[in-house]
């Protein structure tokens, strides 16, 4: 035969998968300690030489794969608003009655802060900071835009066929869904006193998530659902 052989592209070895299999690994058990690391102290307080021992690493591994603590902290941060954004996005507000899909989103954040305290500490902590941290991340709003865009339409689909009677903002009304599901816990120890009231004992947690459905569907129009 004449003329050169063409090259054929390498297959990965075994090993080659591995290491990257290795890799992908290491770095979400250092991004899942730096998560709890960072909600537990803050940015400030959290210490690189804590997160290493818990994930058994060293800290050049800290900086081969995320570049420092505060590339680290920011992974953190896009890290818990990339698990919220996920399942918030399987909720499908494309299709269904629109008052079901209304009491599904206001359901889902209300439990989904009352059951993910790291969640909810991170976000105090870098607001605590201004946000100065969340502002450096380049994925956070591209990361948030489709659920505004989800809610959008939700409000569309139940305005126009008469289901909803307002027609409020997208994000006027997810902030406020947020506001009935978490300020009573980031507030909980003040709070509490000035209601007499354990805010959070279970059976009074349920009476506020109806109430915060309530609240909700109330104000869109929506009747008997």
């Amino acid at each position: 035969m004449t003329g050169k052989q063409s090259k054929q592209p390498k297959t990965p070895s075994k090993g080659t998968k591995f290491r990257s299999r290795d890799a992908a690994r290491t770095q979400a058990e250092i991004l899942a300690v730096a998560v709890d690391e960072f909600a537990e102290h803050g940015f400030h307080g959290a210490r690189v030489d804590r997160i290493t021992k818990a994930a058994k690493c060293n800290s050049r591994m800290i900086y081969h794969y995320f570049g420092g603590k505060e590339p680290l902290y920011i992974a953190a941060l896009e890290s818990i608003f990339r698990q919220i954004r996920d399942q918030e996005a399987e909720l499908n507000f494309s299709d269904g009655d629109p008052a079901i899909k209304a009491r599904e989103l206001v359901t889902f954040t209300f439990d989904y802060f009352k059951n993910n305290a790291n969640f909810r500490k991170m976000v105090r902590n870098e607001n605590a900071l201004n946000g100065v941290y969340i502002a450096r991340s380049a994925a956070m709003r591209d990361m948030s835009e489709p659920l505004i865009a989800a809610i959008s339409d939700l409000i569309e689909r139940g305005f126009s066929s008469g289901v909803f009677t307002r027609k409020p903002d997208p994000g006027q009304l997810y902030l406020s869904i947020v506001a009935l599901s978490a300020h009573h816990l980031n507030n909980a120890a003040t709070l509490g006193i000035v209601v007499g009231q354990d805010l959070f004992d279970e059976d009074w947690q349920q009476a506020r998530r109806e109430h915060a459905i309530e609240m909700t569907l109330g104000y869109l129009g929506i009747q008997n659902r």
